[in-house]
C-alpha cells in the first residue's frame, strides 16, 4: 500500500485518481476465483534476472502475471479466469493471478509496491500517473465509450416529471457525479458547455456513489444523475425517468473507458509470456463478443458479477475492440480535455505511453 515515505505528491494523485475509474464499484462482485489472497498479503514475486537468456527462462516454470482488476465492465478480461479453456497459452507460456481492488488508489499502491505486474486503469488516471512519473505501458483496450448509438454509453437520467429533457434544461440544477475530477464530472461539464451554459456557474455537482444514484434522483437530492450499466438498465426498467444527455453529448468521439497497463520492466523480462497473454486476451474478447449471453452467464455462475441476471443478461454492452488495439486519436483528444480543464498540467507523449507491438497482428 501507499505510504507517506513514497512521497506526498504522488499519493495525492492516486487519491484524486480513485474517482476516475468510472465503474470500479459499479457492480458488486466476489473476489476473483484466481485470487486466493488480497494483494497486500502476498509478497512481490521474485524478479527474473535481466541477464537471463530466453532459453534459461523457458527452462523454468512459466512466468506468473499478476493482474489487478476492478468490479465492472471488464468481462472480456475476466473470462480469462472464468473460462480458461479460451486461453491456450495459459499454464504454458504464463500463469495468471487476478486480484480484485475496489479502486484505483489501492490498485496503483499495490503496483508501486511490486505486488502486481499489470492492471486495469481509466485513461485519465493513466495520464495522471504518467504525469507523476509512474512507469507503465498501456498495452490493450478493454472497453470504450464509443460515439455510436449501437453501444451503451454512461447516461444521465432525470425524473420524467422534472421537465429536464436535455442539457439545455440544466440551468440552476444539480448533477450527481461519482466523484470530483472523475470521468462523470468531465462528461457532465462537457455536456453543459455544449448546451451554451457555464459548467462553473450554471450548475452544481454532488458526489453520489453509483448504487445510491437512483435513490438520490427520486428523493430529489439531485436533478440529474450519471447511470452506467447495469444501473441504467435497472433504472429504466423501473420507469419514470428520461435521458437528459450521455457521456458522448459533449465528448463526441470514441474514448477508452478502461485499459490494460503493464510494468515496462516486466515486459522486457517476459516478452514472450506477455505476448502470449495478450494473444489469449484478444481470443477471449472475440469469444465474448460472439457469445455475449453465454459469456455473461458464465461470469454470473463464477461470481465475477452479482447483479440481477434478468438485467445483466439483457443489457446493452459498451464497445469492445476485437483486436485489443487502443484508439490513439481518442487518447489524444481526451488528454486535450484534461489539459483544458486544468486537471492535467503537462502533456504526455501518447506514443510513448502506449505499446501496441505486443498484441497479435490485427
Amino acid at each position: 500500500m501507499y505510504t507517506a515515505a513514497r512521497g506526498p505528491a504522488r499519493g495525492t494523485v492516486w487519491l484524486l485518481a480513485a474517482g476516475l475509474v468510472l465503474l470500479v464499484a459499479c457492480t458488486p462482485a466476489a473476489s476473483s476465483p484466481t485470487s486466493p489472497k488480497p494483494a497486500s498479503e502476498r509478497p512481490p514475486a521474485a524478479a527474473v534476472s535481466s541477464t537471463a537468456t530466453a532459453a534459461e527462462q523457458a527452462s523454468g516454470p512459466p512466468p506468473e502475471i499478476r493482474v489487478g482488476h476492478g468490479f465492472a465492465a471488464e468481462e472480456n478480461l475476466w473470462l480469462m479466469a472464468a473460462k480458461p479453456e479460451l486461453t491456450p497459452n495459459q499454464g504454458r507460456a504464463y500463469t495468471l493471478t487476478f486480484t480484485a481492488f475496489r479502486g484505483n488508489a489501492d490498485r496503483l499502491s499495490a503496483y508501486e509496491a511490486g505486488q502486481i505486474d499489470a492492471g486495469t486503469i481509466a485513461a485519465p488516471t493513466a495520464f495522471f500517473a504518467a504525469e507523476q512519473g509512474l512507469p507503465m505501458k498501456l498495452v490493450a483496450s478493454i472497453v470504450r465509450e464509443a460515439h455510436n448509438p449501437q453501444y451503451h454509453n454512461t447516461t444521465y437520467l432525470a425524473l420524467a416529471e422534472s421537465g429536464i429533457n436535455s442539457a439545455r434544461d440544466l440551468r440552476g440544477k444539480t448533477i450527481g457525479i461519482v466523484d470530483f475530477k472523475s470521468a462523470t464530472e468531465l462528461w457532465a461539464r462537457a455536456a453543459v458547455e455544449s448546451a451554451g451554459l457555464d459548467p462553473e456557474r450554471d450548475v452544481k455537482y454532488v458526489v453520489v456513489p453509483f448504487p445510491a444514484m437512483g435513490e438520490s434522483l427520486h428523493t430529489r437530492r439531485i436533478d440529474v444523475g450519471a447511470f452506467p450499466n447495469p444501473f441504467y438498465a435497472a433504472e429504466k426498467a423501473k420507469g419514470g425517468v428520461v435521458e437528459a444527455f450521455t457521456a458522448k453529448t459533449g465528448v463526441p468521439f470514441d474514448e477508452e473507458l478502461l485499459l490494460l497497463f503493464m510494468r515496462p520492466e516486466f515486459i522486457s523480462r517476459n516478452q514472450t509470456a506477455v505476448k502470449a497473454f495478450l494473444s489469449d486476451f484478444v481470443a477471449a474478447t472475440k469469444w465474448y463478443l460472439a457469445n455475449l449471453k453465454e459469456a455473461r452467464q458464465i461470469l454470473l455462475d463464477k461470481k465475477f458479477v452479482q447483479t440481477d441476471p434478468q438485467v445483466y443478461l439483457e443489457m446493452q454492452d459498451w464497445y469492445r475492440e476485437p483486436t485489443g488495439r487502443i484508439t490513439i486519436d481518442g487518447m489524444n483528444r481526451e488528454q486535450d480535455l484534461l489539459l483544458k480543464l486544468g486537471w492535467q498540467t503537462k502533456r504526455i507523449d501518447v506514443n510513448e505511453l502506449i505499446d501496441l507491438s505486443l498484441l497479435p497482428p490485427s
